[in-house]
């Protein structure tokens, strides 16, 4: 067993917690954020359908609004993106400093 080998195993422990507890707040984040555009997406489309049957707005007028809420949702997915590698980039991080810290422990 090489001595990298045994520097990951005894830091195991503490780098399992760092990825279960960040790889959790990101799941939570992401449930929770999607739900809320979700929910709003499908309240604007029904209140945009009943006016399109009420004859309050023709047909353009509510393709321009599903094209709008289009890109919102697509905007929304792009930051959820982000937001997934800002925390994978956390996580990496946070694993080299694991590292390091039981490297430079080992040496003193």
């Amino acid at each position: 067993m090489t001595s990298l080998d045994q520097l990951l195993n005894t830091s195991g422990d503490a780098a399992k917690e760092l990825i279960k507890s960040q790889l959790l707040e990101l799941i939570d984040s992401a449930k929770s954020e999607s739900a809320t555009v979700v929910k709003e997406s499908a309240e604007k489309i029904e209140q945009w359908l009943k006016l399109r049957l009420a004859g309050e707005l023709d047909k353009d007028e509510l393709q321009a609004l599903l094209d709008s809420r289009k890109r919102v949702v697509e905007q929304f997915l792009n930051s959820q993106e982000i937001a997934a590698r800002t925390r994978l980039e956390k996580i990496s991080v946070g694993l080299i400093n694991l590292i390091l810290d039981q490297a430079l422990d080992s040496l003193l």
